[in-house]
């Protein structure tokens, strides 16, 4: 395992571009909560008697920042599909396979960039929370509402494994980065609302959904009336969606041809 992780490293290590992609995302996820903190702040500070407890204030503001953030996992899947794709575009999967590696092998040291950069989200997002709870929240730190950013790390971990799944499927950078916008932000948000429209619940249980429906933006999400399941079903079929992804990347690679 060290080995593959130290020859993805070498590999990684010059490559610019991702490195600017990987802290552009650390540094959007702040920048972005502290617009939302700064604007709610001075709602809540009008309507005190009506919002006691202001969304980022503890312990709401790791519910916020889950619903918040889970808007952004494109920032650290589009590293990912890069990291994939050029595997392909300069042949160095094949090349690893002549150096003696398993196929099996090569997807296990890609899959070290999936848990890191969800790792990365997940630290970046509790780093970000202290800071601007302690800045414009009236309560002290607290962990009440902390299961909420663990949510947030597994959709971030199902958000990357799709876009590693549509990497291995089309091979192609732009392509796959087109395929997997579009999916996360108009055929499953479609599919949602016709589905909830024609069927209920139902469409709530779609991948990337399930995770929206585990962080609901506090206060505004608790005016909202809507017809949902337990939390356990939409976290088991978080878990689920995130083992099917990773086993169809497995199947992929170990079957197709290079």
């Amino acid at each position: 395992m060290l080995r593959l992780i130290h020859t993805e490293w070498l590999k990684i290590r010059p490559y610019r571009a991702f490195w600017v992609m990987v802290g552009l995302a650390v540094i959007v996820i702040p920048a972005g909560n502290y617009i939302a903190a700064e604007i709610t702040s001075q709602i809540v500070s009008k309507t005190k008697e009506l919002i006691p407890v202001g969304p980022y204030d503890f312990p709401l503001i790791w519910q916020s920042m889950a619903n918040v953030n889970s808007y952004m996992t494109a920032l650290f899947a589009i590293p990912m599909i890069i990291l994939v794709t050029n595997e392909f575009t300069y042949k160095t999967h094949r090349q690893n396979i002549i150096d003696g590696w398993e196929r099996r092998e090569f997807v296990i040291a890609k899959l070290f960039w999936w848990v890191a950069l969800s790792v990365l989200a997940f630290v970046t997002t509790v780093i970000t929370a202290t800071v601007l709870g302690l800045a414009y929240g009236t309560h002290p730190l607290g962990f009440e509402n902390f299961v909420y950013v663990f949510y947030y790390l597994l959709q971030v971990l199902l958000s990357l494994a799709i876009a590693t799944l549509i990497a291995v499927l089309v091979r192609r950078s732009g392509l796959a980065i087109v395929l997997y916008l579009g999916y996360i932000m108009i055929i499953e948000q479609v599919l949602v609302l016709l589905l909830k429209r024609n069927a209920g619940a139902i469409g709530s249980l779609l991948p990337l959904q399930t995770g929206d429906e585990l962080m609901p933006f506090p206060v505004i999400g608790k005016l909202i009336s809507t017809d949902r399941y337990d939390d356990s079903v939409y976290l088991l079929l978080l878990c689920g969606y995130t083992a099917l992804m990773i086993f169809l990347v497995f199947r992929r690679m170990l079957k197709t041809d290079y």
